[in-house]
């Protein structure tokens, strides 16, 4: 594997994507699902005006043994978004994260806030026995062409993914969230050798099992799927208290390079900031979350 920076668009990076009938596969004794575990563990069904059942499951689970964070906003975000008629594209999504979930049943309310003429905005709460679990505000709205667009930033300079390093080819075990996203690093990263690096920050590629294509609740999930960096400051357990995502395009086929950093940790809380650019440079969500440590 190559250690020195290419460019971050590489050839390979540009595959597209799968389209095919997804394959089946047996879960346990007798529950056969799709590949396609993302658009089936993210559903949500109607049950009255403003209210849908959803079954969380444990196949996003985190190591603490909890449905993650990301995962919970994309299912969210899919449920609102059927509920707000005449909804365009998800722009922002703001989710407050009550209490920890526990993969079984759940509800999502979802209530209009206000209808503009180009913005719509809701918000909806996921609860469990009758007690909240977290709590979204979404902003929607159509992507009429034409309107000014820059890009003063730059996307991440990293190897080829086939360079690159593979955590389940180095004998991490594809449990939970790690069997869902896959993941290709420059190397592995410090905290996972025991020699962490002092610096709170990871560039690496990301992207759903198999290559499966990234709609906008996918990309919001993608923003909270990974390590939290502050682990290269010899921390171990931190939870999000609140994410916000501004989603900005939907991204071409292929891997997604990914940018995470920390730069403030006060009183056991801290910021996680993240990028996601798509395998033509373009720059397609980006995230700031408030977590707790509690290592």
């Amino acid at each position: 594997m190559s250690s020195s920076p290419v460019t971050c668009l590489p050839p390979q990076a540009r595959v597209a994507v799968n389209r095919g009938r997804p394959s089946c596969r047996r879960v346990g004794q007798d529950e056969v699902v799709t590949d396609d575990t993302y658009a089936q563990d993210t559903a949500s069904r109607p049950i009255a005006p403003g209210r849908r059942q959803l079954t969380l499951t444990d196949r996003w689970n985190t190591p603490l043994g909890k449905p993650n964070g990301g995962y919970l906003l994309a299912a969210m975000l899919r449920g609102l978004a059927a509920e707000v008629e005449g909804a365009g594209d998800p722009l922002v999504a703001s989710v407050s994260y009550l209490r920890s979930p526990e993969a079984g049943e759940a509800e999502l309310v979802t209530e209009p806030i206000r209808v503009g003429r180009r913005v719509q905005t809701a918000s909806a709460t996921l609860s469990q026995e009758g007690k909240g679990v977290a709590h979204l505000v979404a902003n929607f709205a159509g992507r009429p062409d034409g309107g000014r667009t820059e890009e003063l930033g730059e996307a991440p300079q990293l190897p080829d993914p086939e360079q690159c390093f593979d955590p389940l080819a180095s004998g991490m075990k594809p449990e939970g969230i790690f069997g869902q996203v896959e993941y290709r690093l420059p190397g592995a990263p410090g905290w996972a050798t025991g020699a962490p690096s002092g610096d709170p920050s990871a560039l690496l590629w990301q992207r759903l099992r198999g290559g499966r294509e990234v709609d906008f609740p996918a990309l919001a999930l993608l923003c909270d799927s990974y390590a939290p960096p502050v682990m290269e400051i010899g921390e171990s357990v931190s939870m999000t208290v609140q994410l916000t995502v501004h989603l900005h395009r939907l991204p071409a086929p292929g891997w997604i390079a990914t940018r995470l950093h920390t730069r403030h940790v006060v009183n056991g809380f801290h910021e996680e900031d993240c990028e996601l650019w798509d395998s033509e440079g373009k720059l397609v969500a980006q995230s700031r979350q408030l977590a707790i440590l509690l290592g």
